[in-house]
């Protein structure tokens, strides 16, 4: 068990001596970075970091560090914030205290907290809303929960007396001063030399899921629990303020991993009335929503970000090269045949739909999209529940996932496009605010006859523009903001599908028999043989793929000798051949484009084709 004085659990003391040792002129911020640069790169020290996502509040210490997952939901103002403040005592006596990485100014009995002295340091960091990364599958949470560091008991003790920010002594004397930060948005006025001091105000304590899934007792300062503003229904975990410093930033919906300082007082928590005057230029609705309890959602002061290419615990975030990618590919192919109940077109095609990823933008047109349109589920397979089965094993194969069913209901009554509230300067989060490679299946089996109204058409319009352009217009209300996805789409319908998409694959089942398809599909995944999947699957998407000249000679020459006999062959024809031959390239292990590849892909298509039109006859 770690020692008392292990600095993963007091960080701010080594920042202290840090700043100590170079005092407030000196070069103590890149010293600090260099320090905790040099101790996170180690995996030894990361590997003993306990995970938010994974370990309860109460089971943390405040201020210890931690690891965490999750993607960029909302990006808040930047606040200003005391980097170096003065600390004055009784005497007159002053010292420069480093105010950076905390929420909370701190100082000794009988000391005062002065923010307008001439060396005091003002700074700005930025401020980002996470929320656990959505989609995130079960056996990816489990294998997280398990590597999970054993947390020892969380002291209750602290270092120095405290006192509630705001509360007076009966002497003035013999308790320490701990003050929330006046952090400033860049919108508010940064002169004012006055801390905004708290008193945590109990009320009633509301129950939330935690990270286990078991109910909690969390403080709010509201009659109502602040909403998390996850994007999907059913999502359970801990959001965070991710607090950073320095020049690196994020984009929105960006899924990233941080080591920061856990910042969990209660006096960050607003209290009953303290709107009243609109501190740090914020209104009513907007304070309610930037300073959340912290017991609901705590504080990250980050020490170390980055964005992770993927989110399969199996791997490094970058996997080495398959050994046998062949072996592994024709294990999918069995475990998809038997999903697809016995149709082993369908299932070539949703190995190519599964590791399909947008590689480039050519102007507006997303480059290596494969969006899938899985028709011919019949009703005698949607009585045996066939959709829940394959959407239930597609999400223990891949990291990331999420299931919508496409009712009346859903489609009329949600609304699935992230909207700017600007009352309360938040972006509310909704359905297609999603991180990139999570896998999208819409069940369209769940459409019965009805109308769509005017929400349902701008759904169904919304859907359609991320199938077929990869991007979604989030509502600004006075304009719309263009946002780039990268989300791999699998429709299930009966007959062809409502929205467009890349390409149609018509089941033709072998038998009906969903049970004893899945039945054997369950014979089939032994804990080795998931491993295996999950690992090709990651793998294999974020494999480098390259054309030679030589076989775009061929393609080309191919592709002019077809248009003289076949004016069906068109551009976007040639576009589809060319991704349906890298992913059967990229599933095969093969990194450039080969002649008997290009000859699969082409059978393939061929007969995809050939199946449509005898179905249309």
């Amino acid at each position: 068990m770690p020692g008392i004085d292990d600095w993963t659990f007091t960080p701010h003391r080594m920042i202290d001596r840090i700043f100590e040792e170079c005092g407030p002129g000196g070069p103590w911020r890149d010293n600090v970075n260099e320090y905790f640069e040099r101790e996170l790169s180690q995996q030894t020290t990361l590997k003993k970091l306990p995970w938010l996502n994974e370990t309860p509040l109460h089971q943390l210490r405040p201020n210890q560090l931690v690891r965490y997952r999750g993607m960029v939901q909302d990006m808040f103002n930047n606040e200003f914030y005391p980097d170096v403040y003065q600390v004055q005592d009784s005497s007159g006596k002053t010292r420069l205290q480093a105010g950076r990485y905390r929420d909370i100014t701190e100082c000794g009995v009988g000391e005062s907290i002065v923010l307008d002295g001439k060396e005091c340091v003002t700074e700005e960091r930025l401020v980002y809303y996470c929320v656990p990364i959505p989609g995130e599958s079960d056996w990816v949470k489990q294998i997280y929960q398990e590597r999970n560091p054993t947390q020892p008991e969380a002291s209750t003790s602290t270092p120095r007396p405290k006192r509630p920010a705001g509360e007076e002594s009966d002497s003035g004397e013999g308790a320490a001063t701990i003050e929330p930060m006046e952090c400033m948005d860049d919108n508010a006025s940064a002169s004012t030399n006055t801390t905004n001091k708290r008193t945590k105000v109990e009320s009633e304590s509301p129950t939330v899921t935690a990270q286990n899934g078991e109910p909690t007792s969390v403080t709010t300062t509201s009659t109502s629990t602040p909403t998390l503003n996850f994007p999907l229904p059913g999502m359970t975990g801990t959001p965070c303020l991710v607090k950073m410093y320095g020049n690196q930033n994020f984009s929105l919906n960006k899924v990233v991993e941080v080591v920061g300082i856990l910042s969990v007082d209660p006096a960050l928590a607003p209290t009953p009335g303290q709107n009243d005057s609109q501190p740090r230029g914020m209104e009513v609705e907007e304070e309610a929503v930037h300073s959340p309890p912290p017991s609901l959602v705590p504080r990250l002061h980050v020490l170390s970000a980055h964005s992770l290419p993927h989110t399969n615990p199996l791997l490094p975030d970058v996997p080495p090269e398959l050994c046998q990618p062949r072996e592994s590919r024709e294990t999918l192919r069995r475990v998809l045949n038997e999903a697809c109940l016995g149709d082993d077109l369908a299932a070539e095609f949703l190995i190519c739909n599964l590791i399909s990823s947008v590689y480039s933008w050519k102007d507006v047109v997303p480059l290596g999209k494969f969006s899938m349109n899985l028709s011919g589920i019949r009703q005698s397979l949607q009585d045996q529940e066939y959709t829940n089965r394959l959407y239930s094993l597609l999400s223990r194969l891949i990291t990331l996932s999420h299931c919508f069913p496409m009712t009346l209901s859903t489609m009329n009554s949600n609304t699935i496009i992230p909207r700017k509230d600007y009352d309360a300067n938040r972006l509310v989060t909704g359905i297609l605010q999603l991180p990139e490679h999570l896998h999208l299946v819409l069940d369209e089996t769940r459409l019965t006859n009805g109308q769509l109204d005017a929400q349902g058409v701008h759904n169904v319009t919304a859907l359609g523009n991320l199938i077929n352009w990869q991007k979604v217009d989030y509502d600004f209300r006075f304009y719309k903001l263009e946002q780039h996805a990268n989300v791999p789409v699998l429709i299930l319908s009966e007959g062809r599908s409502m929205i467009t998409c890349d390409l149609e694959v018509k089941l033709e089942p072998q038998h009906s028999d969903v049970s004893g398809a899945f039945n054997r599909v369950e014979a089939l995944l032994t804990p080795e043989t998931l491993t295996d999947i999950r690992t090709y699957i990651t793998t294999i998407r974020l494999h480098e793929y390259s054309i030679s000249q030589a076989m775009q000679k061929m393609v080309q020459d191919e592709f002019v000798e077809s248009r003289k006999t076949d004016e069906g062959i068109s551009a976007d024809d040639l576009h589809r051949f060319l991704v349906l031959a890298k992913y059967v390239a990229v599933s095969c292990g093969e990194l450039t484009l080969n002649a008997d590849v290009w000859r699969s892909a082409k059978i393939l298509e061929q007969t995809r084709k050939a199946r449509l039109n005898q179905s249309d006859n």
